[in-house]
């Protein structure tokens, strides 16, 4: 069993820490190979980044995604959105793992996984969920009483804006949500 810390990345890990593997799931794609920075490589600058691979085998993912959500918005003193960044980031976990085909292999036979990142920009928190499912997701209209299809609703319902993307050498989506950042 690897240590938690493992399937962690920060811009600031060694290049050892980030092998081909952890680029081949990494939610932006596949990174230029000759920029050494994981954050520049995915197009995000030097803006603060984090990522953490959710898994999906255990039935603690959507608290796994929790406590690690929960970490990061602290760690960036975003206490005042931190409730909403949670619940945003367990319904984007919660779709992935159920609808995002979390145990498929990959062409190099590895488990192709679901990922949580985030990115602090100047005026949002981006929460951003990989998965290897290619089905785009749907927003349903909530139904009273319902237990599914109500993840999409209350990220509409929470986030600024919210969408997705696939990459074409990728495979997989990214399902993201942008949280504003209260005023200064």
């Amino acid at each position: 069993m690897t240590p938690p810390h493992e399937d962690t990345f920060q811009p600031q890990s060694t290049p050892a820490a980030r092998n081909s593997r952890r680029r081949q799931l990494l939610f932006l794609g596949e990174p230029l190979a000759s920029t050494p920075n994981l954050a520049v490589r995915s197009g995000l600058g030097s803006t603060p980044f984090t990522a953490r691979r959710i898994p999906v085998t255990s039935h603690h993912c959507c608290y796994i995604a929790r406590q690690f959500t929960r970490q990061t918005v602290r760690r960036w003193n975003l206490h005042s959105i931190c409730d909403d960044a949670v619940q945003i980031a367990s319904e984007l976990v919660a779709n992935a793992v159920r609808h995002g085909q979390p145990d498929a292999v990959t062409a190099d036979g590895e488990q192709a996984g679901v990922w949580l990142a985030f990115t602090l920009r100047p005026r949002t928190l981006l929460c951003v969920v990989r998965d290897p499912s290619q089905l785009s997701p749907r927003l349903t209209a909530p139904q009273p009483l319902a237990e599914r299809h109500r993840g999409l609703p209350i990220v509409n319902a929470l986030a600024n804006t919210w969408g997705w993307t696939t990459a074409p050498q990728a495979q997989g989506k990214s399902v993201w949500a942008r949280v504003a950042l209260p005023a200064a």
